[in-house]
């Protein structure tokens, strides 16, 4: 039907690679980064952390398996070694024999990319086997939920990433408000580009002036224009936005997660925030920066 798409929590390489060859018809855009770029902050986060040897379990489906690609290649040109890497179907009873295999090696840790709910079963299952209570995790399992169902106090050496954000006034905007209109923590998963793939869409409809999908695909674009007035989230500012649509002048909205730029294939590049578990919440741990995972993944190719 070529409508728009905007996602703030699909970040599988594979939609880069159909964008690549035509099959999104330019329609797919997302507020998150690709896991081709969270898989090489992971590696470099793993390695200044410590993580030698390390044993991973995965989700057995496109996410998992290009997330654990991706890293891997990474992890072990840095030096790390992976001593085993196990996949796992969703939503079973019972993850024993997966973490039976992922215990051979003695490995530093566990690398363990998963949803909150499974991820917590497998995590559970490793601490009760007796694997070492160290973790890498990625960035859907930075959720109170998993913290609570798996028990701080295994999680003290818990450590993962997350597309991060380069601050601006919309940060500051989102943070003091959201959880009040939305009954939802501001730091939960997507929370943020959830809200700004909302304000860049509708923006766009304004700027089309029409329900025609091509109009509102090119929109998106022009809702971000770099060369137009920053808009920040916020009433006060999408009325303003709203003015100046009006008069025919460009904006550029400036995001929770920071100045967003769409490329060819509806994917942006920003930075990353390297988290760890404190006291049973997530708290930031440092950061890499575009440019920093840019000339990573430069040296690394």
């Amino acid at each position: 039907a070529k409508i728009v798409q905007v996602s703030p929590a699909s970040s599988s390489p594979t939609l880069t690679a159909l964008g690549r060859d035509g099959k999104t018809n330019g329609i797919f855009f997302r507020t998150i980064t690709s896991d081709a770029l969270q898989g090489v902050a992971a590696a470099k986060y793993a390695v200044d952390k410590g993580f030698k040897k390390l044993s991973i379990i995965h989700v057995n489906n496109d996410f998992g398996v290009n997330m654990v690609a991706e890293f891997s290649r990474a992890y072990k040109a840095l030096g790390g070694t992976i001593v085993s890497d196990t996949p796992y179907n969703e939503k079973q009873s019972s993850y024993a024999s997966e973490v039976t295999a992922a215990m051979a090696g003695e490995p530093d840790g566990l690398y363990l990319v998963s949803t909150p709910v499974d991820g917590a079963t497998v995590a559970r299952t490793w601490i009760s086997q007796g694997g070492v209570q160290k973790f890498l995790l990625n960035d859907g399992m930075n959720s109170p939920d998993f913290i609570e169902s798996v028990g701080a106090d295994y999680l003290k050496e818990a450590y993962g990433t997350s597309s991060g954000t380069s601050p601006t006034a919309s940060t500051e905007y989102f943070t003091k408000n959201y959880k009040e209109f939305s009954g939802i923590e501001p730091t939960n998963p997507a929370a943020d580009r959830s809200y700004d793939a909302g304000a860049i869409v509708g923006l766009a409809i304004a700027i089309a002036g029409s329900e025609d999908p091509a109009k509102i695909k090119d929109a998106m674009y022009k809702a971000v224009d770099p060369t137009g007035t920053p808009i920040f989230a916020g009433k006060e500012e999408f009325a303003k936005a709203l003015g100046l649509i009006k008069d025919g002048k460009p904006i550029r909205y400036e995001g929770v997660i920071g100045p967003v730029a769409f490329d060819k294939y509806g994917d942006i590049t920003g930075p990353f925030r390297l988290w760890k578990i404190v006291d049973g919440k997530v708290a930031t741990d440092g950061e890499m920066t575009t440019d920093d995972v840019n000339a990573l993944q430069a040296k690394l190719q």
